[in-house]
């Protein structure tokens, strides 16, 4: 499926009924609805395809990282954290133990319910909030990472809790080109909102 533009007036009450926290948040929607990529890849900073640590055509995950042997439903896999810690090692992240912007460092949040890792969100590059891909609905800033967590029932499942904060410097984002495609894509999505201003 291509990106979808859907109207601020579907989305807005879609999100807040999958996500109760949101009711009470200060979120808006960053991009369209779009099934290419889902949360992990857009941590990453890709928009080009699912990232998830399962061995399927599906999905990547870095070479070298650990993967599971999963069935094919994706709601039914544990995954580990630790799973999503390694993979993005590859990409220079550490885990920390703080959320709270650092001058010098990209921050992502790794979620964990009862069947392990669940989402990341990706830390805003100047620490104004956080960037989440929502299944496959649309990417959103939302202020707190508590705004996504809990029950997501119209999704039938819990994103749980954040499990873990991972970081990075700039300089490691800049050599693997990452700053660049956020840039480009948060460009992009600019774009995209000055032709679609309903998404507001």
């Amino acid at each position: 499926m291509a990106a979808q533009f859907r109207h601020a007036s579907v989305v807005r009450p879609a999100l807040t009924g999958a996500f109760p926290n949101l009711k009470n948040a200060t979120w808006r929607i960053k991009s369209p609805s779009d099934d290419t990529y889902q949360c992990i890849a857009w941590a990453a900073c890709r928009t080009d395809r699912k990232w998830w640590p399962v061995d399927h055509p599906e999905f990547y995950w870095p070479p070298k990282s650990p993967v599971i042997v999963a069935p094919p439903l994706p709601l039914l896999w544990f995954t580990p954290v630790d799973y999503m810690i390694q993979g993005f090692r590859t990409l220079g992240y550490q885990p920390c133990d703080s959320h709270e912007f650092e001058f010098g460092y990209q921050k992502v949040a790794i979620y964990e319910n009862e069947t392990g890792a669940t989402h990341m969100a990706r830390q805003h590059f100047l620490g104004r909030g956080w960037l989440s891909k929502l299944g496959n609905a649309e990417d959103i800033f939302h202020g707190k990472l508590t705004d996504i967590e809990g029950s997501t029932v119209a999704m039938a499942f819990q994103y749980g809790e954040v499990a873990q904060i991972l970081k990075r410097s700039w300089w490691a984002a800049l050599v693997r080109l990452c700053l660049f495609r956020c840039w480009w894509t948060a460009f992009r999505h600019w774009l995209y909102r000055m032709a679609h201003p309903s998404w507001k």
